[in-house]
């Protein structure tokens, strides 16, 4: 049985804050005028100043030495990232990560297309990896925003962040119970409603419940995307969950929202704070315009 553990995270190396970017006021009025900024949450955020790979060999380098695993002993890599950040990749991404990281014995993937929901995606195509024979597979999620004007949007505050784990063979940690993905065209193209938005979240959480015969009220926290607070609190009624469950506010107000990472960071959050509960069940989900995922996680150790 596959385990994922070893989660690790690096944030943008520069705190911001939303003041500071050049013309904010203008840029959130032309995005929510009706609503004061201060009611959103959001403190600071991170920027990352250099080039993005270092930042993942760094991210790969701390969820391989929670294990102790070497470079050479990866099977594959799975990076994950939003529509929007994938062009800024390059074709030779995976090459450099790998030779950074030391990956050299690994095959590369690359999950996206799916908004902020492609690293929950790139999770269950690691864990079917893990399954069908792969020792070891890094998850890698990734966002940033170069310019600092389009950080500034309706429904939250982009910061920029790699986040990571381990899913392993030889590794406990947590299990993959369940997961679901559910897809909106009326959200991809800017046209949907609150019906629409509930009906896809509801599409994806009742398959993840399927898969793992579980049910809502066995879920002991959820970590969800880092929304502005009343928009991360409206999905959550959208779906039918208690806002009390999410695990968010935080990180949120400390790096903003970072795109397909955000659930990891969430998860590291709590972790830390808390701890796992051994046999406890966890929900990560991620929405986006046109989209919801969801994974359940039984802790095991």
């Amino acid at each position: 049985m596959s385990g994922i553990s070893s989660f690790a995270y690096v944030a943008g190396d520069v705190e911001g804050r939303p003041e500071d970017i050049p013309g904010f006021d203008d840029l959130w009025r032309a995005v929510s005028p009706d609503t004061a900024f201060s009611a959103m949450g959001t403190g600071t955020y991170r920027k990352m100043t250099g080039p993005l790979v270092p930042y993942v060999a760094d991210c790969v380098a701390k969820v391989l030495s929670a294990h102790g695993v070497r470079p050479a002993e990866v099977d594959r890599l799975v990076l994950a990232t939003s529509d929007g950040a994938l062009g800024l990749l390059g074709r030779d991404v995976a090459v450099e990560v790998m030779r950074a990281a030391g990956l050299t014995a690994c095959v590369p993937a690359v999950v996206s297309l799916q908004q902020c929901c492609s690293s929950i995606e790139a999770l269950r195509y690691g864990w079917d990896l893990a399954a069908a024979g792969a020792r070891n597979v890094v998850l890698v999620a990734l966002d940033r925003t170069p310019d600092d004007r389009d950080r500034v949007k309706s429904f939250a505050l982009f910061g920029d962040a790699v986040a990571g784990c381990l899913i392993s063979r030889d590794h406990g940690g947590l299990t993959l119970a369940g997961t679901g993905l559910a897809a909106d065209f009326s959200g991809m193209v800017g046209q949907d409603t609150f019906a629409s938005r509930q009906a896809v979240a509801r599409a994806a959480l009742d398959r993840a419940y399927g898969q793992a015969g579980r049910a809502p009220a066995d879920v002991t926290k959820i970590f969800t995307s880092s929304l502005y607070t009343p928009i991360a609190g409206f999905n959550a009624m959208a779906a039918g969950q208690a806002r009390g469950l999410l695990h968010f506010q935080e990180p949120m107000t400390r790096y903003g929202h970072c795109g397909n990472a955000d659930w990891l960071i969430n998860l590291m959050d709590y972790t830390d704070k808390t701890g796992l509960e051994r046999g406890a069940l966890y929900l990560a989900q991620a929405s986006a315009p046109g989209f919801f995922a969801c994974a359940l996680l039984e802790a095991s150790t």
